[in-house]
């Protein structure tokens, strides 16, 4: 594709909105790589740019002269190395494209002034070096820095999991997202083809499978070798997941004698965790399996085969004669221990196909070989614990991008994490007080605490955390303020926001900010005192040795499509799972989220021009679907104020309206959102710069209210004439509010006075309500003016 000197008005808009001064990183680049020389001058773009390749297969050439096109006008390649001016070349030639786990993916970029040279000593290093060199090409200048690049992968198993049961999502889709894959470096596809509401590929061995489970919606043995070779050739391994024993419920619409309870069963239209359970006392069941394994090594070609194995409800297990027979029969004391024989039997069923187990984190046991792999969705502490066990594990938690989090929480989530926690030094002088809270959600249990505050004698303090059980971490950015207690924690939820108000010794009130979203919380004081005899034990997760640590691979962003459909797919991949690339490609120590940020920006022209994703594209048609022929500017300045409502609140949302189903129409303003509004990050990062004492930046801060402000009476108009957007109206109004809001603190920032006390309290609770989720969206915007708040009055 030729990029064009093009950049869309919302990306202008994005991009000019706030500007701060910090120093921006040396390079675009996403992920960075873990050496980088810069070097004077730059390589000229010419009309014509010639390629020579040494070592690489016809295949994987081709594949990379297409991406080089995009160089010049007329990209040729030559035989030659000497009359070429770009390079590429393989130390270790390969028969087979096929990539496996733990390949050697290094590569050397060396840019000078007349001729680029790349060399890896495998196909899949030159295949990322070629995406470093067209993320380093200055398009409008056609000009390349000269640099000396050498770099490699931090961890070797670096996935994105689609899920194309809930909502089908095209071949082409999925091609698209593999070639963005390929661009940020990314080497395993795990297809989630089966669940409760579908099953998407066709088997010859069970056809009911597809004849009555998809809605005529699956994937034909041929366009899954097919996409499995695309894949291949881009060096991304492709792991299918095969669900069993539970979410079984398309299963048994098919095949019915398999449940361990009889039917009739009928499609699941609506999300969730089910009954249906295949039957480990049928034999029948092991037959079933090993025939759709057979199938399945006969069109994946990696070791690994993800079976699933997660949110086993044991109803239908408990209430049957005969798995409760078989149990006696066998041994088993409890559903779990039946958990375990089943996947033996599974396991076993794969090592006889060449095949390795991979599952979510109720597949561990003991019992079962330790060359299985988890993935852990349950979090930090359960993948640590398999790891000390000897097991290999990959990271799931935190990197769940169906859900709309903020990037930096995606960025700071490490499978191995690099902060020590260190526990509290009791003394004779040390007070402290334990808390007990509870935050309920819309859907499921409340979430549970237990807060340890300390205050130390040197007059610090301390907070400490445990969630629903877990061990106990520190907070961050504690600060004392209007009478409350501020701080954050990052949890398997997303980032937490704590504003509490502990002045009332019996009660503990406020709200927790899940992301963008507030949640009531409330609690109460369970004992207080002093010294170190009767202090509390602090239970903190144990740390991994080095050799331990060895055993995380590495983790997997995941996707799953209760809320979304191949309209807005791309739009909510991407571009912050280039940050998620960058945690799991580049060196730990890279973790400055603003300079994330910047490069995150930079990264999304090069996303769509030369890659070819669609995220802003996505967008606009589906805001343009909502107003006909109307123009949709003013809609795309109203969405930089405003998120879709952050965490699972949407789906929490759609569960309580009846919403939560497969037939439940996603084309409203909010599936259009995108995930984060870079615009909302800028003014973030604004803010903290005033704080840090740079006044000028109240001047941009206001040049973005006014923006907003002179852009809603556009909004209200289409709003007015379209009964698509009617929803809008009550957001438009909390918009207003929020802009004069904040116009009237950059006045009080200017006039150096602070609020008084009842003032700020007044503001804030304005705030507060103006945060209220609404149309499962957010005015993110109120966010940032109270973070104004405090800034001024700190």
């Amino acid at each position: 594709m030729k990029p064009v000197k093009l950049i869309a008005l919302l990306a202008l808009l994005v991009l000019s909105s706030l500007n701060h001064a910090s120093e921006s990183p040396p390079l675009a680049l996403m992920p960075y790589p873990a050496q980088v020389e810069i070097k004077q001058g730059d390589f000229v773009l010419a009309d014509a740019i010639t390629v020579s390749f040494w070592g690489v297969s016809e295949s994987r050439q081709q594949l990379m002269m297409s991406q080089l096109q995009s160089l010049s006008d007329k990209v040729t390649q030559v035989e030659s190395a000497k009359s070429a001016k770009v390079i590429i070349k393989v130390t270790n030639s390969s028969n087979s494209i096929v990539p496996e786990l733990n390949q050697d993916e290094a590569y050397q970029l060396d840019i000078g002034h007349n001729r680029i040279q790349l060399s890896a000593p495998t196909e899949l290093g030159a295949l990322h070096g070629v995406q470093t060199l067209l993320q380093l090409v200055d398009w409008d200048n056609h000009r390349i820095a000269q640099v000396t690049i050498s770099d490699q992968p931090r961890f070797p198993w670096r996935g994105l999991l689609i899920d194309s049961v809930r909502h089908f999502i095209p071949l082409e889709d999925i091609k698209r997202q593999l070639r963005g894959m390929a661009s940020a470096k990314l080497n395993v596809l795990h297809w989630h083809l089966t669940d409760d509401q579908g099953w998407r590929f066709e088997s010859k061995a069970y056809p009911k499978l597809q004849q009555l489970a998809s809605d005529g919606q699956f994937y034909t043995r041929q366009q899954i070798r097919e996409l499995v070779n695309y894949a291949a050739l881009l060096g991304i391994r492709v792991v299918p997941e095969l669900d069993v024993p539970g979410h079984a419920s398309a299963i048994a619409v098919a095949y019915p004698q398999l449940i361990s309870l009889p039917g009739p069963y009928r499609m699941e239209r609506h999300w969730g965790v089910f009954e249906p359970l295949l039957a480990p006392s049928n034999p029948q069941v092991y037959v079933f399996v090993d025939k759709l394994v057979e199938e399945l090594a006969s069109l994946f070609p990696d070791p690994y085969l993800h079976i699933g194995g997660d949110e086993i409800y044991p109803l239908q297990w408990q209430q049957s004669d005969k798995i409760q027979a078989y149990m006696r029969q066998h041994n088993l004391a409890d559903t779990q221990q039946l958990h375990t024989y089943f996947n033996q039997q599974v396991q076993q069923i794969l090592q006889r196909h060449g095949k390795k187990m991979m599952g979510w984190d109720e597949i561990f046991d003991q019992d079962l070989p330790n060359d299985i792999l988890i993935q852990s969705w349950r979090g930090l502490e359960s993948i640590s614990q398999f790891a000390r066990q000897g097991y290999q594990g990959i990271l799931s938690t935190g990197f769940y991008i169906d859900q709309p989090q903020p990037t930096d929480y995606h960025y700071r989530n490490d499978p191995l994490p690099q902060q020590q926690i260190i526990p509290p030094h009791f003394s004779a002088q040390t007070r402290w007080q334990q808390w007990q809270f509870s935050m309920p959600r819309l859907k499921g249990s409340a979430v549970k605490g237990i807060m340890t505050l300390i205050a130390n004698p040197d007059q610090t303090a301390q907070i400490f955390i445990s969630l629903n059980n877990q061990p106990v971490r520190p907070v961050s950015g504690l600060r004392q303020q209007d009478g409350m207690y501020h701080f954050a924690l990052d949890s398997w939820m997303g980032p937490m926001q704590f504003d509490l108000d502990l002045q009332n010794p019996k009660q503990l009130s406020g709200r927790i900010m899940l992301g963008n979203s507030p949640y009531p919380v409330a609690g109460k004081l369970l004992t207080k005192g002093q010294g170190a005899n009767s202090a509390p034990q602090l239970e903190f997760a144990q740390p991994m040795n080095a050799q331990q640590a060895k055993n995380i691979l590495g983790g997997e962003a995941a996707l799953w499509a209760e809320i979304l459909t191949a309209d807005n797919l791309d739009l909510r991949i991407w571009p912050r799972l280039y940050a998620i690339a960058e945690r799991l490609w580049s060196p730990a120590s890279l973790t400055d989220p603003r300079q994330m940020y910047q490069r995150l920006q930079q990264i999304e022209y090069y996303a769509n021009k030369v890659v070819g994703l669609l995220p802003q594209q996505q967008q606009r048609a589906g805001l343009q679907k909502l107003v006909g022929n109307a123009d949709i500017q003013p809609l795309l300045v109203f969405s930089q104020a405003l998120e879709p409502a952050q965490y699972y609140t949407r789906h929490h949302i759609k569960f309580t309206q009846d919403l939560y189903h497969q037939q439940a129409d996603l084309n409203q303003f909010v599936d259009f959102l995108p995930v984060e509004s870079l615009t909302l990050v800028k003014l973030k990062q604004a803010i903290q710069d005033y704080a840090r004492g740079d006044k000028t930046v109240l001047d941009r801060i206001e040049q973005q209210l006014t923006a907003w402000q002179h852009n809603l009476p556009k909004v209200k108009a289409l709003i007015a004439s379209h009964q698509s957007l009617q929803g809008l109206a009550p957001i438009a109004t909390k918009l207003a509010t929020t802009i004069k809001t904040g116009h009237q603190l950059v006045a009080q920032c200017r006039s150096g006075q602070k609020l008084s006390t009842q003032a700020y309290q007044q503001t804030r609770q304005q705030l507060w309500q103006l945060t209220e989720v609404e149309q499962e969206m957010v005015v993110a915007a109120a966010i940032m003016v109270e973070q104004l708040m405090v800034a001024c009055n700190g």
